[in-house]
């Protein structure tokens, strides 16, 4: 019974270390989507501490990655300020900070 009792132990480790690295890799409805569980799981009260407090910490690192995309979805939306008398869209210029490697090479090929 100890053998299983570690075994069982040591999947849960080896889960909760693969959500770790496989967060950073998560599109935002993923990520979401596993906080969502974690959530439940928490209120459901049931899970023992040492596991709670493992699922807190992937939790607080999912919301952090779910902020995190929103913050770039938001300064992509952000660039285009509306269109000029023709229709065409009116582009706003982002702080050198702000805009990413991928904005600026798009920026200096036109």
């Amino acid at each position: 019974m100890a053998k299983s009792k570690n075994q069982t132990e040591e999947k849960k480790q080896n889960a909760a270390e693969l959500s770790k690295d496989a967060a950073n890799g998560l599109t935002f409805e993923d990520a979401f989507g596993r906080l969502q569980e974690v959530v439940r799981t928490l209120e459901n009260g049931q899970a023992p501490l040492d596991d709670s407090l493992k699922l807190y910490e992937e939790g607080v690192r999912l919301i952090r990655q779910c902020h995190e995309k929103l913050t770039g979805a938001r300064r992509r939306i952000e660039i285009i300020a509306g269109t000029n008398e023709n229709g065409k869209p009116v582009l706003r210029q982002m702080d050198e900070e702000e805009r990413s490697l991928e904005e600026r090479s798009q920026t200096h090929g036109r």
